[in-house]
């Protein structure tokens, strides 16, 4: 960790503040882009060098598992439970009631808020500071349990085992392009009754599955699930297989993701939705959709959306093949093993595309909880509160987005060697990750190019 924040000091020394991001990229920075992006380059190389020199070994394994909390954390976690189940499952009526009956105005509902803000782009955050949060509150494993039981009563059927999981996680794969393409690419997305209409599509087919296969194949069957419990891999918090709740040291947990050729792809596909969320707001983009409208504006956008994330899998398995040769592994293996060391670039973009959408436009949900449908309600006396933009400054913004860019990709430098390290001998180790070091720097300068100079 101390060369992670090593590499990231190289950055933050070497330049000056620059201009936030939020509504596209920014040419008007106090710095060439450029001198940016060879700052970032450098703080990716100098971690690779010292990770070489320093990191003979793998930690991150021995650190995973990390330790018991004590008894009474234990017991309240287990008492709290079906409360945590219930309030998913009431924020979630909510949610789906206002989509689909509240007001059609989408500033005067909190559906489209409560979406595409608090649920994904904060739950992001919190499973990664805190842990699986979303595990506890998820409604779609609230009603699959539900309906298991009920069926026990009615057939006398055992219930089904809940580890048991839909057998891999290309339905993840799925859900979770379902919902970029509504985000990024539909022409209508945040409309509130687009969103209510979606909600109902994805939750019956959760529910359909969890029927036909058992209660445990939402866990593997839901993107939003598989989203989050990856990101909580760098968490601290964590529930071990015997579900008692362990302490652990952040990151350490990526060394014992499960990873699938499924997981692999998932993980590149939110990785290349945020890459052409970027990407869809540069001045190239804009000129290519300019005066278009409709279902042509959603062909354009999910073309581009298909390439970004082609983009990014084209990066990623080229470095893999390369591994590949010098290791004489499979690539597939390969390709499923170094994938935990994407997790932390996952979080970085988000940061860097979203962090202002949170911290601002997120405010709304402040007045909207007091008049969640629309209706003149004033529930708990905030239907007036206004946003305040002054919260943070925009250079503040600017430095949060662009230090995310880089220190998620340092982290990345450091999940990829102690992966090395765990499976070669050091000199190989060491060897094998220079393509890994090239993906990191395209990904790096590709990253902030779309954040600063796009």
């Amino acid at each position: 960790m101390l060369i992670g924040v090593a590499g990231l000091g190289l950055v933050l020394l070497t330049v000056g503040p620059v201009a936030a991001h939020g509504v596209g990229g920014r040419t008007d920075l106090p710095i060439p882009f450029w001198q940016f992006a060879w700052a970032a380059t450098l703080a990716v190389v100098a971690s690779f060098l010292a990770l070489g020199r320093f990191w003979p070994e793998p930690r991150m394994k021995e650190a995973a598992g990390g330790r018991v909390l004590p008894g009474r954390i234990q017991d309240s976690a287990r008492v709290l439970l079906p409360l945590t189940g219930l309030a998913g499952l009431t924020m979630f009526g909510v949610v789906l009631f206002a989509a689909l009956r509240g007001s059609t105005v989408i500033t005067s509902n909190i559906a489209p808020y409560a979406f595409f803000i608090v649920f994904w782009v904060g739950l992001q955050l919190v499973s990664t500071l805190i842990g699986d949060v979303w595990a506890v509150f998820d409604p779609f494993r609230t009603l699959a349990d539900l309906g298991a039981r009920a069926r026990t009563l009615v057939t006398g059927r055992p219930l089904s085992d809940p580890s048991q999981g839909a057998g891999n996680r290309w339905w993840a794969v799925g859900a979770i392009l379902s919902f970029v393409w509504l985000e990024l690419a539909y022409h209508r997305g945040a409309e509130p009754r687009t969103v209510g209409v979606y909600l109902v599509i994805y939750s019956s087919a959760m529910l359909c599955g969890a029927a036909w296969r058992g209660r445990g194949w939402v866990r593997d069957a839901d993107g939003f699930g598989v989203l989050f419990s990856v990101l909580a891999a760098m968490a601290p918090l964590y529930r071990d297989n015997s579900g008692k709740l362990r302490l652990r040291k952040p990151l350490a947990g990526l060394a014992e993701l499960e990873v699938t050729p499924a997981t692999a792809r998932f993980v590149l596909v939110v990785l290349g939705s945020t890459t052409f969320d970027g990407f869809s707001r540069s001045s190239f983009w804009l000129d290519i959709v300019s005066n278009r409208s409709g279902w042509e504006l959603t062909a354009l956008n999910t073309g581009g959306l298909v390439f970004g994330i082609g983009v990014v899998m084209f990066v990623y398995r080229t470095a893999i093949s390369a591994m590949s040769r010098i290791t004489d592994e499979s690539e597939v293996e390969l390709g499923d093993a170094f994938t935990p060391s994407l997790v932390p670039i996952v979080l970085a973009y988000s940061v860097a595309h979203y962090f202002s959408f949170l911290v601002l436009d997120g405010q709304a949900v402040i007045r909207l909880v007091s008049d969640p449908f629309g209706m003149g309600w004033n529930l708990f006396g905030t239907a007036g509160y206004g946003v305040n933009y002054t919260l943070l400054t925009p250079s503040a913004i600017a430095w949060i987005q662009t230090a995310a860019i880089a220190a998620g990709h340092v982290l990345a430098v450091v999940v990829a060697h102690d992966r090395a390290v765990e499976r070669f001998p050091r000199q190989l180790a060491v060897r094998s990750q220079y393509p890994m070091l090239v993906a990191m720097i395209a990904y790096t300068v590709g990253g902030l190019f779309l954040l600063l100079g796009g």
